[in-house]
């Protein structure tokens, strides 16, 4: 049996000289088919979906429902961001909160948490794929124009405590702290109006028309006081993409900065990348 690869092509010529040929990529997918696996990574309480690709992999969490108590920049704040920023407490309702959490190789070249996360929000659970995802109406939940090749909404991490991750030479906990550093920095550090100056806008404040109860954080208030579970009707500004839309975008961005990097293999020069660049024996 001789077997020859050429290009993207695949070609077998068995002893008595019948030939047959598939695409490489084909012929790949058939011999180590796509498994579901966490690779030893106990995933945290609410991560619904997980999508892989070479060394970057995405995690989409769902936390339910419910009203949050948030720091939020006050009314008299004497700046838009930083440390002088003045909060206030609010408490205001949540439909459900999805965050994409991105884990990618890191300054050290080991699969960590980048700075590619993303928040949405739903009025309904997760239950499949193809659900669109809605944007966030909140602070320091960044748009970007133009949106190609960034985020759709970039969750601002300058307060994040990598310290919890960095270093950590455990998958699992490495992950795993990541994960909790990013939900910690989203939810409890404040949200100030740094979106709003320093990228586009915050989908905070190009939300404030979808429904008169969300126009303003003390009419948010108001309403999560009279029906704390008002926020799952609210009509939010659709992303018109779905949640695999929003992954395979993100995979998309991120391999355009680590060109050759994305697991897949689909020709000759393909497979010689991942023999050139193994740790095994010296190559003649």
């Amino acid at each position: 049996m001789k077997i020859t690869i050429e290009g993207n092509s695949i070609r077998a010529v068995s002893p008595e000289g019948q030939a047959a040929q598939m695409p490489l990529s084909d012929f790949l997918s058939a011999v180590a088919p796509t498994r579901m696996s966490t690779c030893g990574v106990v995933l945290p309480h609410g991560v619904k979906l997980v999508y892989s690709r070479g060394p970057v992999t995405i995690w989409f969490h769902e936390t339910s429902p419910r009203p949050f108590n948030f720091r939020w920049i006050a009314a008299d704040s004497p700046v838009k961001f930083g440390r002088k920023t003045r909060s206030r407490q609010v408490r205001i309702a949540l439909p459900y909160l999805i965050v994409m959490a991105v884990f990618a190789p890191g300054e050290n070249g080991v699969e960590q948490l980048s700075s590619s996360n993303e928040c949405f929000f739903l009025n309904e659970p997760i239950t499949r794929e193809d659900q669109e995802l809605l944007y966030p109406a909140l602070l320091n939940c960044s748009r970007f124009m133009p949106p190609e090749g960034r985020p759709l909404s970039w969750i601002c991490t300058q307060s994040l405590d990598r310290s919890s991750f960095v270093g950590e030479g455990d998958l699992n906990k490495r992950l795993r702290g990541g994960f909790k550093a990013l939900m910690k920095c989203l939810v409890e550090t404040g949200f100030n109006e740094s979106s709003d100056v320093h990228e586009f806008s915050s989908w905070y404040t190009e939300s404030t028309k979808v429904d008169p109860r969300v126009s303003t954080i003390e009419k948010w208030e108001e309403a999560t006081r009279e029906d704390p579970s008002f926020a799952e009707k609210v009509p939010w500004l659709k992303t018109g993409l779905t949640i695999r839309a929003v992954a395979e975008r993100t995979f998309q961005n991120i391999f355009a900065h680590l060109p050759g990097r994305d697991g897949i293999v689909s020709s000759a020069g393909d497979l010689a990348r991942i023999i050139f660049n193994s740790k095994g024996p010296s190559r003649s």
